[in-house]
């Protein structure tokens, strides 16, 4: 056999190859470009995150949220407190959830982080303002209740959108733009 004759049907082979085989090839190769844009569209989790940390992230964000619960249900059978006219309990909680939720997206380093209490301070806050059948409700339609939901609630945005994104900006935009599709 001839080394022309050799070569159509290796070209013919590689065309049809499957896709999972180039990554490898590439990253064994040491070619890292192609092997950070596949590696993006094939896997969720980046490398070196096992079970274990995807666990732990997971009960990170689950006690999170609890964190808000429990902030959202005291914080509303607390902001009545007030001196004369002026709802400082409800005042200081709004600050509280500001720092709740800021802190939050601090510590687990993204904005999913400080997403989960917020909206969950947001449910549990929502529940408790409705109105029962027997006519109860927790947080009031007064001054201090409209402080605390309506402050709380802008201080959360606010919170959420001064942490930090762990991705370069407009990467939401671009992030399929690196791939080939052959």
């Amino acid at each position: 056999m001839d080394k022309d004759d050799d070569t159509p049907p290796k070209a013919a082979l590689a065309k049809q190859a499957p896709a999972e085989d180039a990554p490898a090839k590439g990253a064994a190769a040491g070619d890292s470009a192609d092997a950070g844009a596949t590696a993006g569209a094939t896997a969720a989790a980046p490398a070196g995150e096992g079970p274990f940390e995807a666990f732990v992230a997971g009960a990170a964000y689950a006690a999170l949220g609890l964190l808000g619960g429990v902030v959202g249900l005291l914080g509303s059978f607390a902001l009545n407190w007030s001196t004369g006219d002026v709802p400082v309990a409800a005042v200081l909680l709004v600050l509280l959830v500001f720092a709740m939720v800021r802190l939050a997206g601090w510590g687990m380093a993204g904005r999913l982080g400080a997403a989960v209490p917020a909206v969950v301070w947001g449910v549990v806050v929502m529940v408790l303002s409705m109105q029962r059948p027997e006519g109860d409700l927790v947080v009031p339609g007064t001054a201090a209740g409209y402080v605390y939901i309506i402050g709380g609630l802008v201080a959360a945005v606010l919170a959420v959108s001064r942490v930090p994104s762990n991705r370069p900006p407009g990467e939401w935009l671009t992030v399929g733009a690196g791939r080939s599709r052959g």
